[in-house]
């Protein structure tokens, strides 16, 4: 069953029972507010009549007044038989025993149903009340009773269940006609969403639910729109990380081919005797150098990609920071001298920095590699101070500078700001920036980057100290 006749059949199903309930309720409050009101109106009459000393041509007055209300007025003696208005037996009291004691012990009994004979000497109820008096007028000690026909109150009764059972009807139609409404109103909003999953399922995610309603439906919407959104980034994260990885496999197959054909060359050249002995050893150089360029773009990938999955541990500990930058500087001297830029190291004698040793070396290489690759006769500043009770390294540089628009993007696996470096010495794979920033977040610190086309950069690394960290 669709679910829009399963709410229109479950708001039915709770507007009938509820509207049957009331309508029961007022029936038999309405009921017995009729029965009792005629109760009260019989013994008030008898009341009445026994107070003022009724003599025999008062009661046929007064029965003759009564006579349009249809109210019967019999007087008996104190063993329940009949003497008003007539001494026929057959119309005696039908009470029992007790409660003719009651009777005789000054108690009124209301509200009973008895047969009796009408004018037309026919039997049909009537509801008849009783009250006792004594020696009243020209009647002997006894009671007197006062009936009206059931039929009278039946009819009343009827015309009230009447009036409730079409006030209930109409609210059922009334009902239903909402329901319905609703229902559908709220289906349509279903079907919406349902087809918003159609389209997302085949591809589509620019996908917009305007809904206005604060209900759950509402809520579900706007998620629905946020999850839409997300698939949306998703997909085109996917997509551009996918161009990202066509262009870097033509790129490794670009940087592998080159100093593959060079050692390919030159091996078969050893092999045939083909390469003069001056130049034998300068050949075994240049496979160890392709060699070397070739592990450094396997090991980037792999190590960008141990970081990504989380497969390995940091072992921090405090490092002399003096130390490790005056090593780092002697490393990457020869390859800065090849451009002619010096290498500088400012950082107190005494500093420390909390990190794991072989992790913060990479980072700091592969930094210092890409300022000397981007500069040319200038200066590579290395810096290392607190700041704002952080570890602050600044790696600075008078190269070609990066542009806005790329700044954001050097981070970002494969990203290449310039399409010269598919052939520069350092920074083939154009993933060393990646693992730079992976490696700094995974020590709990961010690094940055400030720069002016033309004028050079500066990169700052933010690492927590080890009392900060604890």
């Amino acid at each position: 069953m669709k679910i829009v006749w399963q709410q229109i059949l479950g708001m039915l199903l709770v507007l009938i029972t509820a509207l049957m309930i009331i309508a029961i309720r007022i029936e038999k409050s309405v009921s017995q507010e009729i029965t009792e009101n005629r109760q009260e109106q019989l013994i008030n009459y008898g009341q009445n009549i026994v107070s003022n000393n009724f003599s025999r041509e008062d009661l046929v007055r007064t029965s003759q007044l009564l006579a349009s209300e249809n109210i019967v007025i019999q007087v008996y003696l104190p063993n329940g038989r009949t003497i008003y208005p007539t001494y026929d037996q057959k119309f005696n009291a039908e009470l029992t025993q007790e409660d003719l004691v009651r009777l005789n012990q000054d108690e009124m009994i209301g509200f009973r149903i008895d047969n009796r004979l009408n004018a037309d000497n026919i039997e049909e109820p009537y509801l008849t009340v009783y009250l006792p008096h004594h020696d009243v007028g020209e009647f002997p000690d006894g009671f007197i009773s006062l009936g009206a026909p059931l039929d009278d109150l039946e009819s009343r009764l009827t015309a009230v269940r009447k009036d409730i059972y079409t006030s209930f009807g109409l609210a059922i139609f009334v009902g239903i006609v909402m329901a319905i409404f609703y229902a559908f109103y709220q289906t349509h909003k279903i079907k919406r969403l349902q087809q918003a999953t159609r389209e997302i399922a085949s591809g589509n995610y620019e996908i917009s639910i305007d809904f206005k309603s604060r209900d759950e439906l509402g809520d579900l919407a706007r998620d629905f729109e946020i999850m839409s959104s997300s698939l949306r980034s998703s997909q085109e994260e996917i997509r551009k990380y996918e161009d990202l990885r066509r262009q870097f496999m033509m790129d490794a197959a670009h940087e592998m081919r080159t100093p593959l054909t060079t050692m390919k060359g030159l091996i078969e050249g050893l092999q045939n005797d083909m390469i003069p002995e001056s130049y034998k050893q300068r050949s075994l150089e240049l496979i160890a150098k392709e060699t070397d360029r070739l592990t450094r773009l396997v090991n980037e990938n792999l190590d960008y990609e141990r970081i990504r999955t989380n497969q390995y541990t940091l072992s921090k500990r405090e490092i002399d920071a003096q130390k490790l930058l005056t090593e780092i500087k002697e490393q990457m001297m020869v390859k800065a001298k090849e451009k002619g830029i010096w290498i500088t190291v400012d950082v107190d004698p005494h500093f420390k920095i909390w990190a794991d040793y072989d992790r913060l070396r990479q980072i700091l290489i592969n930094l210092i590699n890409n300022a000397i690759q981007f500069s040319y006769q200038s200066e590579v500043k290395i810096k290392a101070h607190s700041h704002e009770e952080q570890i602050q390294i600044d790696i600075i540089d008078h190269g070609i500078g990066i542009a806005p628009d790329d700044i954001e993007k050097i981070w970002e696996r494969f990203y290449k700001a310039d399409i010269s470096r598919k052939n520069t010495k350092y920074g083939e794979s154009g993933i060393g920036l990646a693992v730079v920033h992976s490696l700094v977040e995974a020590h709990g610190g961010n690094i940055s980057v400030k720069s002016e086309p033309g004028k050079g950069s500066i990169f700052t690394i933010h690492l927590p100290t080890k009392e900060k960290e604890g």
